[in-house]
């Protein structure tokens, strides 16, 4: 679509490397063209950048008119293809994803906000698979990062969410009044542990203990703190490729402040 254009919105790119120059990123950044509210552009952090911009689709951008149509901030690779599996693991799971958290809160986020008119009330960070798994990790680690956290299939099963995961999680910090939404098709289900675990019996047998109905156990948790919105929704018949653009529509619709359902 950067190729080709849109009637509702502009693309810029912005290349940006990790603070070591291992990792060069890339964002292509959706700016609607409308002149942003006086608060600014709500504004949606969308991981699988490259692959998002991807899967947009122009009917889909002229709904976000009907509301308020948010920046979008798509956050890639700087490669030619739309998944690279080596750097989106390291990035959204395990112990180095912390790198990337700091990357995306206090770098990523500051280019956006120097360079456009946003409102900071207004901020969405969504992500599917090992990307959903990330969205909830950043929501225990940096509640106040974001005020709308739609995690489509995360990966529970790779990396188990415990309810307190580093932080006592009978409430959110003062302040954060976070709406949480996870998503799932009927049809997913936990891949061959084996391919997974490293070998290690431990990896296995915490990866072969997360139940199947995690994702609705842990909206069902976040829903009873107080000043939280939680919600968690299977889609029939879907798989988990087809739940990433079942949930990009719905995310892209939630963030200009619309139903999710056309």
């Amino acid at each position: 679509m950067a190729e080709t254009g849109s009637a509702y919105y502009r693309f810029e790119r912005l290349n940006l490397d990790s603070a070591d120059g291992q990792r060069h990123y890339r964002l292509d950044i959706g700016i609607p063209r409308t002149s942003p509210p006086a608060t600014g552009y709500p504004v949606m952090y969308l991981l699988d950048g490259n692959n998002v911009m991807a899967e947009l689709q122009e009917d889909w951008l002229g709904e976000l008119h009907a509301g308020t149509p948010p920046l979008l901030v798509m956050i890639g690779y700087d490669i030619d293809g739309t998944y690279d599996g080596e750097q989106r693991t390291r990035d959204y799971t395990g112990t180095t994803c912390d790198a990337f958290l700091r990357l995306l809160d206090k770098t990523i986020k500051s280019d956006v906000q120097a360079r456009y008119s946003v409102d900071l009330a207004r901020q969405t960070l969504w992500g599917h698979s090992f990307g959903g798994l990330f969205v909830l990790y950043a929501l225990l680690q940096a509640p106040e990062a974001f005020q709308t956290w739609v995690a489509a299939s995360a990966s529970l099963w790779y990396q188990p969410i415990t309810y307190d995961n580093g932080m006592a999680l009978d409430a959110f910090p003062t302040g954060t009044v976070p709406t949480v939404r996870l998503v799932k098709g009927e049809r997913e289900g936990k891949p061959p542990i084996a391919r997974f675990d490293g070998g290690s019996p431990q990896r296995r047998k915490e990866m072969s203990a997360v139940p199947a109905d995690a994702h609705r156990l842990l909206a069902e948790h976040l829903a009873t703190l107080p000043r939280t919105q939680a919600s968690y929704q299977v889609f029939s018949g879907r798989n988990h490729g087809q739940m990433f653009t079942t949930a990009l529509h719905l995310g892209l619709r939630r963030a200009a402040g619309l139903p999710e359902q056309p």
